[in-house]
């Protein structure tokens, strides 16, 4: 007898309601999804997984956000800001090698940065984001770049060489790595070479 066992996703709704949307520039009704991942025997969902995504989406433009939007409807841009940030940062680790000594360095960095804490779980999240390929990460910053403050692109980037610089000897692809970051982010190769040189 043959037994039939998989992985699936589920999209479910958490909760509606209005907020002030930072793209639309209005108050819009948004959506708040969770995707968790199932274990299947014979196509029947029978074991949770793990949580794949947490995030809320404007009904109009159809934008994704952190839930911490919600939270704090005053503070949507230092949600964006940090949203950004802690992308950038887990797809520089997915790259590198997912550690203990490289996330600690994540963490380190993203604390120093924002003043905040990002957990183990929080990390293990957003790598099943970028790992699943559902949502590519310069594709994202390109469509959050127009939101974010030139002082928040510059702190991205230069967040980013230190990651970088820490997790390995600095080599041309590194560069060239840092240099798509700093252009999806809409920075000229001259600015990304000045955050750099003036923060070794």
């Amino acid at each position: 007898m043959f037994i039939l066992m998989g992985e699936t996703e589920k999209v479910a709704p958490v909760e509606q309601g209005n907020f002030d949307c930072p793209t639309c520039k209005s108050q819009q009704t948004y959506a708040h999804h969770q995707s968790t991942a199932y274990f299947t025997v014979f196509g029947i969902s029978v074991a949770k997984l793990n949580s794949l995504a947490n995030y809320v989406i404007c009904q109009q433009c159809h934008c994704c956000f952190d839930p911490q939007i919600l939270d704090k409807p005053s503070q949507h841009s230092q949600a964006l800001d940090h949203m950004v940030l802690f992308r950038v940062l887990n797809y520089l680790l997915s790259g590198y090698g997912d550690t203990i000594h490289s996330r600690q360095r994540l963490q380190q960095i993203y604390q120093e940065t924002t003043s905040n804490e990002k957990s183990n779980i929080d990390i293990d999240n957003e790598q099943s984001i970028i790992n699943s390929g559902s949502a590519p990460t310069l594709p994202f910053l390109t469509q959050y770049k127009h939101l974010l403050s030139l002082e928040k692109k510059h702190q991205i980037v230069v967040a980013a060489f230190s990651f970088a610089d820490g997790s390995c000897l600095m080599e041309h692809h590194d560069r060239v790595r840092l240099n798509t970051i700093g252009s999806s982010l809409d920075l000229s190769l001259p600015e990304i070479e000045y955050l750099i040189v003036n923060n070794q």
